[in-house]
């Protein structure tokens, strides 16, 4: 189930109510910035917040604050070909997005638009764009184009450079409350029974407790937990373990065994020194960020060294 199957197509998530009104008033006022950084932890609607504003911003007569989603601005957004909008987006999910699709970005923005309103990009994740295409970005933040509009979407705020940060508008979007996310999955799902232990698994990210849900990734992720038990109690060697990671989901695994470290750091569970289990954390987003890059790391190499120190931390 995507996004737009659970929320109307051309509108934001629940709890994104304040961020919108926030953007709605300043587009009201035509003092909207140029550049926007959507920024905060991944599955929580960040992608679903920037195509509904992107809509709002190209539709001829807006109702309430959002697209109207009947004008014929919003039929050519809803079909996906409208020609003043462009979304850039790695070829590849995990891979890099280079600089050619930043350049034509450039090309798109420097145009005309089409249908004489307003332009709009849409960049996600920003932090997958390499150096060079980062680089090339800086241009259209620093020289705006009249009623041209870039959207930022981030999951890893971090990695994006300073130099793109500073020339854009940051929108923070934190999870939501536990509760609050609880009770949309209840409702979008109708489901009640075993949501606290799948809202666990997410770390209360609510569309990514969807997608467990709705997927296998739920018992990946059991099975995952499991090993990280086995290798803790001596049950099983951490090079048998690695193996049987290599074919898990490589970043989406080290995000799990990112929020068991977090979480075990939390409860004072780890009996290891707090700064040994803080130095794992950072290796940890390192090596998502290897992972990420064109580097193609060994995943089995790395799962070994991840799964050793798992045990010296652990025990």
């Amino acid at each position: 189930m995507t996004d737009n199957a659970i929320t109307p197509s051309l509108m934001h998530y629940p709890w994104q109510k304040a961020q919108w009104q926030m953007l709605d008033d300043l587009a009201e006022r035509e003092r909207l910035p140029h550049a926007l950084l959507l920024a905060g932890p991944e599955f929580v609607g960040k992608q679903q917040f920037a195509t509904a504003l992107s809509a709002r911003l190209i539709c001829d007569s807006p109702l309430a604050g959002f697209a109207c989603e009947n004008c014929k601005q919003c039929l050519l957004f809803k079909a996906g070909n409208h020609p003043d909008f462009l979304r850039v987006e790695p070829e590849e999910s995990g891979k890099a997005i280079r600089i050619d699709p930043v350049r034509e970005l450039g090309q798109f923005l420097g145009k005309t638009a089409m249908q004489g309103g307003r332009k709009v990009v849409v960049i996600n994740p920003a932090e997958a764009m390499n150096q060079s295409a980062a680089n090339a970005l800086l241009k259209n933040l620093e020289e705006p184009a009249r009623d041209t509009y870039i959207l930022l979407v981030s999951h890893e705020l971090s990695r994006l450079p300073a130099t793109v940060r500073s020339r854009c508008r940051k929108v923070t979007f934190p999870l939501p409350s536990h509760d609050e996310s609880s009770r949309w999955l209840a409702q979008v799902t109708a489901k009640s029974e075993g949501l606290a232990e799948l809202m666990e698994y997410a770390a209360d990210r609510p569309l990514l407790a969807l997608r467990l849900l709705e997927s296998d990734l739920l018992q990946q992720r059991q099975t995952f937990e499991q090993l990280l038990d086995k290798v803790s109690s001596g049950a099983i060697k951490p090079l048998s373990a690695a193996e049987q990671c290599v074919n898990t989901p490589s970043v989406m695994a080290v995000d799990w065994l990112y929020n068991r470290v977090s979480t075990a750091i939390k409860s004072g569970q780890l009996g290891a020194e707090q700064v040994m289990s803080f130095r794992f954390l950072d290796k940890l987003v390192q090596v998502k960020k290897r992972l990420f890059s064109t580097a193609n790391p060994n995943i089995n190499l790395l799962w070994e060294e991840l799964m050793l120190d798992w045990q010296h931390l652990s025990r």
